[in-house]
């Protein structure tokens, strides 16, 4: 059965998975199925409540895809995802959306720096790249986040290392010592460009948006082209 992206489809919460304190994995089964390209977003509505998730699974064609969501204090739609909802309720989503997409040929060297639930799109790229075995340069992935309580999906993360040739993973803690990367995002990749002879690289930037905008700055004064500058911004 067909479908625009302009049509709400009726689905289900098919399993509901607590990662960390505050983020959670909901699997989303739609009636139909639902074809997107990995970096795309989704709109999701709950009891008449719409909001626009990164979609951070790659099943296109099928009917069902995975999203990361944070609880949000206050947050209408949060409030009922980490409180009422349960395996099996309805939701109705729309789209797909969004032009955060791979180049169609991986050329250049990548970097993916994200903060909290920004790592979403770039997971969609990596199960992507892993299943079609794409082709592809090296890629460098920083997440920033707070604790090791906070780190997402990083045993998986790890894991695909195994499997995309030249991932490179930094997770970044700026409010917990440990033995990894400490601080924020920026010094990071700013050491790594500096180190490194890259291969005309592509940065995407999600996550919010001080960061992005941070981030974009510094990669200008560096000398790199807002052309080669992709961003996502969650507010």
């Amino acid at each position: 059965m067909s479908y625009s992206p302009k049509t709400w489809i009726k689905g289900n919460f098919k399993s509901i998975e607590k990662i960390t304190k505050l983020t959670w994995k909901f699997v989303i089964e739609l009636e139909n199925t639902f074809n997107y390209k990995a970096g795309q977003f989704v709109n999701i509505k709950v009891n008449g409540v719409t909001r626009s998730y990164s979609i951070a699974s790659y099943d296109s064609g099928k009917n069902t895809f995975e999203l990361l969501i944070v609880k949000l204090e206050g947050g209408a739609l949060t409030t009922m995802l980490f409180g009422s909802i349960k395996e099996g309720d309805e939701l109705e989503a729309k789209g797909p959306y969004g032009h955060f997409l791979l180049p169609e040929k991986i050329e250049n060297d990548l970097f993916f720096i994200c903060t909290g639930t920004g790592l979403a799109p770039f997971r969609s790229m990596l199960d992507l790249i892993i299943q079609q075995n794409l082709s592809h340069q090296k890629i460098y992935l920083i997440f920033g986040t707070r604790t090791k309580d906070d780190l997402l999906c990083y045993d998986e993360i790890n894991k695909m290392k195994k499997s995309v040739d030249g991932l490179n993973y930094v997770p970044v803690l700026s409010r917990e010592e440990w033995d990894g990367a400490t601080g924020y995002v920026h010094k990071h990749y700013k050491q790594i460009i500096e180190s490194n002879k890259l291969k005309d690289p592509i940065f995407y930037l999600c996550g919010w948006r001080d960061m992005i905008i941070e981030s974009r700055n510094n990669l200008k004064d560096m000398g790199y082209d807002t052309k080669k500058i992709v961003c996502e911004i969650y507010d």
